[in-house]
């Protein structure tokens, strides 16, 4: 299976929406409310996604026979102390988990993170999505704090998690 990576264009926008959407609803099924979950439509992340890009986010896409089937989103911090990514969004269509694809997925991202001059990587995950959860902690990251979140009338606890790169 030939996977290409690159970064998401404008014109990309909507596809890959439908492709987050999908992924999300798949990924949170038994996490979160399965109304909020049936209400998100193909084009819910479009003006997100569109955001990101304009704000100089990095939006980056993999493909495979021309079917977008992941994506991820995350932004390089300048702070006084460091340079790091704030890592916003990386989901994979079901059928394509299991099979490797996230791992080298996120070789690639790392890269650009690295490229991008980041010491460290910082996100936040579901507590309660053990598959990320094991995800993140199999390639380095650590939890640093367990917090609460209130959002479309859902209690969400996450993990904020890290990995330093140097």
């Amino acid at each position: 299976m030939k996977i290409k990576y690159h970064r998401l264009s404008l014109d990309e926008i909507d596809k890959a929406s439908e492709q987050i959407t999908i992924s999300y609803t798949s990924a949170y099924k038994g996490l979160m409310d399965d109304s909020y979950l049936a209400s998100l439509s193909k084009h819910h992340w479009s003006p997100i996604l569109q955001n990101s890009i304009r704000n100089g986010d990095i939006c980056m896409a993999a493909t495979c026979n021309d079917t977008m089937i992941g994506s991820t989103v995350f932004s390089i911090i300048n702070a006084e102390e460091e340079k790091y990514a704030e890592w916003h969004a990386f989901y994979l269509l079901p059928q394509y988990i299991g099979h490797g694809i996230g791992h080298s997925f996120y070789q690639m991202i790392e890269k650009e993170m690295l490229d991008q001059g980041c010491l460290q990587c910082i996100l936040e995950v579901l507590s309660s999505n053990e598959r990320a959860v094991q995800f993140y902690l199999s390639h380095g990251f650590s939890k640093t704090e367990t917090f609460v979140v209130e959002e479309y009338g859902m209690t969400l606890s996450c993990d904020k998690m890290v990995k330093k790169f140097r």
